[in-house]
């Protein structure tokens, strides 16, 4: 029987006890009892007034600790309500503050999904290729710097390779350097200074041939003014083989003026987002995803490739516990390190969480 079943059947047994004394008074002076006869009511009341009248006092001390204790279970409610109402504002004031910090954090975040599509539009690249459309043809400029490095890296001889060290070279950190600043006498002078001394001698064995490359497709430009692209590497036959390139501009002058403003601005927007400490983890994931949807599959292989060969710590766990590159086409990933064998330990840690990495394989 819980505490308050007890109070009240307290109470109705003590009310059924005072109505009982009081009727006691009349029932000894108006009937007798067993033979006697009470009637006489100074001597009844005597002792009637002597016998109950510790009764009546333990009575009234029964009264008073009742009323203290309904008091008491009065202010025990009182501040249980208190309390409750008090965590109930404090909860109401919290989500409101989180809310409010969600409209103030997505206002900024929705303004930095803008400006990347505004860094999209103005890419243009020699008034040949234009918007998003133009990481395609990067993509296949900065593969064939790749080539061109480890094919000169192969010819040379094995006492070139060991007096210069070709062996401490990372052939796709020296061609996204090329890919990336370019080549001519002002992009040079940003990178080829610190080249190692082994690095210089392979770069001006590349800078010849890129430069063969850049000669033949000005000298197809001005015997085909109006076509849209010009076919590296094109066998005699005409078809394409996997060292075919289309090239559709004048190739190695650099991207670092779009490249560079571009990388720093989805780095910065995937960190600002990391950085939201009221974000739980999942709503991080979600805004993530929603930025990973404005990037084309093309863009996504150039960020890995921009990682792998400059930035591997800083995009590591954006890429893999956020799957940031999830839709990046793996068949096409097939130079230097691929994404399967760089990220491989990464891949099975997600994998036994129920998590795929790669679009490809869910």
């Amino acid at each position: 029987m819980n505490t308050d079943k007890r109070f009240w059947v307290g109470l109705i047994l003590f009310s059924i006890l005072i109505v009982g004394i009081c009727f006691l008074p009349y029932l000894f002076t108006n009937y007798s009892w067993f033979d006697l006869d009470f009637s006489d009511s100074g001597e009844v009341g005597d002792t009637i007034g002597g016998i109950m009248g510790p009764f009546i006092a333990i009575a009234a001390s029964i009264l008073t600790f009742l009323a203290f204790w309904v008091q008491y279970q009065a202010n025990i409610e009182q501040k249980r309500q208190f309390t409750a109402a008090q965590e109930k504002q404090e909860n109401d004031n919290i989500e409101r503050d989180r809310t409010w910090k969600i409209e103030r954090f997505e206002g900024r975040f929705y303004e930095l999904l803008r400006l990347h599509k505004a860094n999209i539009n103005e890419i243009n690249i020699g008034d040949r290729v234009k918007g998003r459309k133009s990481f395609v043809p990067m993509f296949s400029e900065l593969r064939l710097c790749f080539n061109t490095v480890t094919e000169m890296m192969n010819a040379a001889t094995k006492a070139e390779k060991k007096k210069h060290q070709y062996a401490n070279i990372n052939p796709l950190s020296l061609a996204y350097t090329i890919f990336f600043f370019g080549i001519g006498v002002q992009s040079e002078k940003q990178y080829v200074p610190n080249l190692s001394s082994g690095e210089l001698h392979l770069f001006k064995d590349v800078k010849s041939r890129l430069i063969d490359i850049q000669d033949a497709y000005d000298q197809y430009v001005v015997e085909s003014p109006d076509a849209k692209f010009f076919v590296h590497n094109q066998s005699v036959n005409g078809d394409y083989n996997d060292k075919t390139v289309e090239i559709f501009y004048y190739p190695f002058e650099g991207h670092m003026n779009i490249l560079g403003h571009y990388f720093r601005h989805i780095f910065q927007t995937v960190n600002y987002v990391l950085s939201q400490k009221f974000l739980k983890e999942d709503e991080m994931y979600g805004y993530i995803k929603t930025f990973r949807a404005q990037i084309s599959n093309f863009e996504q292989l150039m960020l890995y490739y921009n990682s792998l060969a400059w930035f591997q710590n800083e995009w590591h766990t954006i890429f893999t516990d956020y799957r940031f590159i999830k839709n990046l086409p793996l068949k096409l990933a097939d130079f230097s390190l691929t994404p399967e064998t760089y990220f491989k330990k990464d891949i099975i840690r997600l994998r036994k969480q129920g998590i795929e990495m790669f679009e490809v394989y869910e």
